[in-house]
């Protein structure tokens, strides 16, 4: 199963639990889980790692995700690449702490220092200089870019997905509404309870965010993003407060003033059919010494929506001087 073509079955399909989560096993065969320490002793920060040589390719999945996510395109690059996928903190397998009433835990800050040590760990364990080409999606490309900022050395290059980039807190701002809902609250009202795995997927397939999902990507989701609860049912890993929470702290990051200092390669992927502006892309864009923008006529969600699309835009940003659709 490692590094195949195949990116699992076709989305839309009507494919029920048994036969996708057994694609989902299939696609997580090479992997092996870990942990490591997040930014504070008291977090663990899990990890997907399919092992081997090559460059280290690392995957950060959106918010209310988890890295078991984009595991279809982490197994499709690992025949080429060391990759690994990242559960942010309150999320997937890593460790999660209840927000609290000013949300400070899952500050954008904070989950960018958890991935700053997470790649500082990698690359003593691996023996790796950097992190070549971190993938980082939605929420999950804002804290790449972020800890990149912070610390340019670790990082090659950034494809970002369609990532959430809000305009900074200082006047001058490109001041462009986005197309999106209230993320935070919208994240608070999301069900939250199951009796099994499978009602869980039922739920979800076809409906709302989930519906152009491949029936893989959303059973890895389930799979791995959903737990028993205490009260003998099923519950989300990342719970509607923690995601909401996330969203809201948003509203505090600043991913314009510190963008000079990065050293990366910077692609920002615009979904036309995404949520957000392109404009806020190029204004960004504009401030780091090596960055483009392409939009493409993709989702917001579009990792998990056409995975083989992210692994052609790696593999012609890799032979090309520009990404391919």
């Amino acid at each position: 199963m490692k590094g195949r073509a195949d990116l699992g079955l076709e989305a839309g399909r009507d494919v029920g639990w048994e036969a996708a989560s057994e694609a989902a096993r299939g696609v997580l065969e090479g992997a092996e889980r870990r942990f490591v320490r997040g930014a504070n002793a008291d977090i663990e920060i899990a990890l997907l790692d399919w092992g081997g040589e090559g460059d280290l390719v690392l995957l950060h999945h959106a918010n209310g995700f988890c890295g078991a996510t984009l595991a279809p395109i982490a197994n499709a690059l690992s025949g080429r690449f060391r990759v690994v996928c990242v559960d942010a903190r309150g999320h997937g397998h890593s460790t999660s702490v209840p927000p609290g009433e000013t949300g400070a835990a899952y500050a954008w800050s904070a989950l960018a220092a958890d991935l700053r040590a997470v790649v500082q760990e990698l690359l003593a364990t691996t023996g790796r200089d950097r992190v070549e080409l971190a993938i980082g999606h939605s929420f999950g490309g804002a804290l790449c870019l972020e800890a990149a900022e912070r610390e340019p050395s670790l990082f090659g290059r950034l494809l970002l997905c369609d990532p959430v980039i809000l305009d900074p807190p200082a006047s001058g701002g490109v001041e462009v509404p986005s197309r999106g809902p209230d993320l935070a609250s919208g994240a608070r009202r999301r069900r939250n309870r199951f009796d099994s795995l499978a009602e869980a997927y039922s739920h979800f397939q076809g409906r709302g965010i989930f519906a152009d999902f491949t029936p893989e990507a959303l059973a890895l989701y389930v799979a791995e993003g959903v737990a028993p609860g205490p009260d003998g049912g099923f519950a989300l890993r990342c719970s509607p407060d923690v995601e909401g929470a996330i969203f809201a702290s948003g509203e505090r990051t600043d991913l314009f003033a510190d963008a000079p200092k990065l050293s990366a390669e910077v692609r920002f992927i615009h979904a036309l059919r995404g949520n957000f502006s392109r404009e806020r892309y190029d204004a960004l864009a504009a401030r780091i010494p090596s960055a483009s923008v392409a939009s493409l006529d993709l989702g917001h969600l579009f990792p998990m929506e056409e995975p083989k699309r992210v692994v052609d835009l790696v593999e012609g940003w890799l032979s090309s001087s520009s990404p391919t659709a």
